[in-house]
Order: C-alpha cells, then sequence, then structure tokens
C-alpha cells in the first residue's frame, strides 16, 4: 500500500519530459535567444519574442513586429542498471518522444511613449513514455503535462534610456499520467488527470548604460495552480482491496518565480556580446499532497516529499554581423538542477547539464527575416536508486545529449 501511495503522488508532478531546462521550465521562447544560449535574452529587444524575454524591451521596436517559431526536441536516454527488484524488465532509455514546441508574438508601437503586444507560449511542460516492460514501471510509467499561456503585454519608454514593462499571463495546465502498480497484481495500472487555470505576471526593465550597452532584469512571478481530475485505478484485486475505481483528486503546486538578468554590448559595428544569469526559485516545491475524496485509506491523502531547491543558469553568447544580410551566433552555458539528490526518481532522473548553441539569422527582405538555431545539451551522469516499504527498488544510472532544432520567422512593417 506504501508503494501504491508513493507512486500516486509522483504521477503528479515528477517527470523530466521534453523539459530541457532546469525542472520542467521550457526556455524555447525566442530562436535569437536560442543561438545565443539564452545570454543577452533579457536585454536584446530584437524582435517581437521580447514580450516574454523582457516585455520593456517592447519600447525599442519600430512599428509593427511579429513573430512566429518552432522548436524540435530530441532527448534520448541512455540507461544503466545496477540493481533492484525484480530484477526483470527493459531499459532501452527511449522515453523521451520526439517533441515539437512553438510560440507567436507580436507587438505594436502606438507612440513614442507606448507599445503594446501579445504572447503565446509554453513556459513548462513535459513528456515520458516509457517501454511497457521497463524495469523501474513501478516507480514510473507515462508521463504529460502541459502548459501553455497568453499574455497581452504594455511597456512604456520613462526616457530614451529607460524603459519599462509588464505582461499578465493567463495560463493553463493540463496533466495525463499512468504507471504500472505492483507485480504482484499484473495488468493493474493507476492514471491521473487534472487542469487548472491561473495568473500571474511578467515585469522587466531595459537600461541603456550608453550607447553600446544594455542591461535587462526580467522577472516572471510564481503561478498557483489547484489541479482538479480524477485517479483511477484499475485490476488492482490484492494490493488495496476495494481500490479499483475514479476518486475526484486535488493537488496544490505552484510553478516557481524566476529572476533574468542580463547584458549586451556593442563592442564593435559587427560584434555584440551578451551574458545571462537567471535564478528559479524551484525551492517552493518541497513536497506534494494530494487529496482523492471517496478513496480507501491508503488513497485518501497522498504526501511525497521532494525537497526541491532553487537553480542558476549562466550563460555567454555572441553575434556576429557577417553582412546586411548574415548574422552568426553562438553560445555556451551552465545549467543547475534543482532536484535533491536524495529524491531522484525514475521520472525526475536529472542532473546538471551544460549547453553549446549555434545560430544564423538572414534577412529575407526589407520586412521579413529568419532565424535558425541549434542546441547540444549534454546532462551529468544522474544516479537513480528508490525503494519502498513493499520490497520494490530500482537503481541506475541515467545520461544523456538533447539535441534542439529551432527556426523562426520575424514580420516587420
Amino acid at each position: 500500500m506504501n508503494k501504491t501511495r508513493s507512486l500516486l503522488a509522483l504521477a503528479i508532478l515528477a517527470a523530466p519530459g521534453v523539459s530541457l531546462a532546469a525542472g520542467f521550465a521550457l526556455n524555447e521562447q525566442s530562436i535569437k535567444s536560442l543561438g545565443t544560449a539564452l545570454a543577452g535574452r533579457a536585454s536584446t529587444a530584437s524582435d517581437a519574442t521580447t514580450v516574454y524575454g523582457n516585455p520593456a524591451g517592447m519600447a525599442l521596436l519600430e512599428g509593427t513586429q511579429i513573430s512566429g517559431n518552432v522548436t524540435m526536441i530530441n532527448a534520448p536516454a541512455d540507461i544503466t542498471p545496477t540493481g533492484g527488484f525484480p530484477n526483470t524488465g527493459t531499459n532501452n532509455g527511449d522515453m523521451v518522444p520526439l517533441t515539437f514546441v512553438g510560440s507567436n508574438f507580436a507587438t505594436h508601437r502606438f507612440s513614442d511613449s507606448f507599445t503594446a503586444g501579445f504572447g503565446l507560449y509554453a513556459p513548462f511542460g513535459l513528456a515520458t513514455n516509457y517501454e511497457d516492460s521497463f524495469q523501474g514501471r513501478y516507480f514510473g510509467d507515462k508521463s504529460k503535462v502541459k502548459v501553455i499561456a497568453i499574455q497581452p503585454t504594455g511597456s512604456y519608454q520613462i526616457s530614451p534610456d529607460l524603459s519599462v514593462g509588464l505582461g499578465v499571463a493567463f495560463s493553463k495546465i493540463e496533466g495525463t499520467l499512468s504507471r504500472a502498480v505492483s507485480p504482484l497484481a499484473p495488468g493493474a495500472m493507476s492514471m491521473v488527470k487534472g487542469d487548472d487555470t491561473a495568473v500571474n505576471f511578467n515585469a522587466g526593465v531595459l537600461w541603456s548604460l550608453d550607447e553600446a550597452t544594455r542591461l535587462g532584469l526580467t522577472y516572471h512571478s510564481q503561478t498557483d495552480y489547484t489541479l482538479s481530475g480524477t485517479t483511477t485505478v484499475t485490476n488492482l484485486p490484492t494490493v488495496i482491496p476495494g481500490g479499483n475505481g475514479s476518486y475526484p483528486g486535488s493537488l496544490e503546486i505552484s510553478m516557481p518565480d524566476s529572476f533574468d538578468l542580463s547584458l549586451t554590448h556593442k563592442m564593435s559595428q559587427d560584434t555584440t556580446v551578451h551574458a545571462t544569469a537567471m535564478l528559479t526559485r524551484w525551492g517552493v516545491i518541497k513536497e506534494l499532497v494530494i487529496h482523492n475524496s471517496g478513496a480507501p485509506a491508503a488513497l485518501a491523502t497522498v504526501i511525497e516529499e521532494l525537497e526541491w531547491h532553487d537553480s542558476w543558469l549562466y550563460s555567454v553568447g555572441a553575434e556576429w554581423k557577417m553582412s546586411d544580410t548574415l548574422v552568426l551566433r553562438g553560445g555556451i552555458g551552465h545549467d543547475e538542477t534543482p532536484i535533491n539528490g536524495a529524491y531522484r526518481s525514475v521520472r525526475v532522473p536529472s542532473a546538471d547539464r551544460d549547453f553549446l548553441t549555434l545560430g544564423v539569422g538572414y534577412a529575407l527582405s526589407k520586412n521579413l527575416s529568419m532565424d535558425i538555431a541549434y542546441e547540444l545539451i549534454r546532462e551529468d551522469k544522474a544516479i537513480v536508486n528508490v525503494s519502498n516499504s513493499s520490497g520494490l527498488s530500482y537503481s541506475a544510472e541515467y545520461s544523456g545529449v538533447a539535441h534542439l532544432f529551432g527556426a523562426q520567422l520575424n514580420l516587420n512593417f
């Protein structure tokens, strides 16, 4: 019974999925920023994606600007099992499906001092799908969670050197997660579904220190959700008598707030350098408490300790203007994991990661440009060692390399 309670709790949140930033944040809202390893995201303000990167940057955009992008994420993982009971099953390491993430942004300058914008993007998301015969399936199986946000935004230019911006994001979270229950009940499965909507805000300030240097600071506020849905248990005749059925479930969870401090400096007419330090306060996630109304005692209240901690991302990047139509980009960065190693599971086998990016910008015409970028992410090896009071256990070493390919079109008029 303890095993079932623990896994039902983990099913709500714990999955690395397509999340390519710390925890399960997505940072693929701008392909230009992807090309510089996110360096300068809050200080560049070169297209409509600044609605997300730093709303204050809209004050630097002329006329009407529209940007739309898509990123393909390929993130295979290598799994080396080191023990466990039962010790049968497979460890293919192909649990992350090929995934596409997109976003759209638009801005319009109404006056010399006021610009408005709009964004549609995914700030968080994950997807995993272990094979049915996965050795560690009793500690995690299939997971899909997505968060979609729409954000009306405004910016005001206080002076030629200083602007501020504010966006209000309306988001919806949806999740569907399943897992095997027990080797004592072959075929027994649990599935958790839930959703909720919430509101948070995105504020920024952009300061031009001189003609060549800009400093940007962006704050994304915490988002609080109360997921409502259903916990369904099937084919469970022996582990929890009377446990089969569907139960209304609820879970309160908060997505973390974050601070992004960026610097952009134009070294010459053809070379611009960027730097970013971003703090995400994942420490807000300490435990999960799931309430299942009308469920047996073992399922009525589920508590799972996670003890995540705050994490930092650091990156530097540069742009080289090769001609009036061609720009090359590159960057490197380091992203800390918020996962507490003592609580690392098969659903969150996350470790620190380093990343390298390359990008190209090309002007197709006076009003239309295109950006493409590639990111290589190499994650440190992560040790998973989980067990429960029912005698089940699983130990393995996870490692992985992810590849991201992004493309973006920009229109201005």
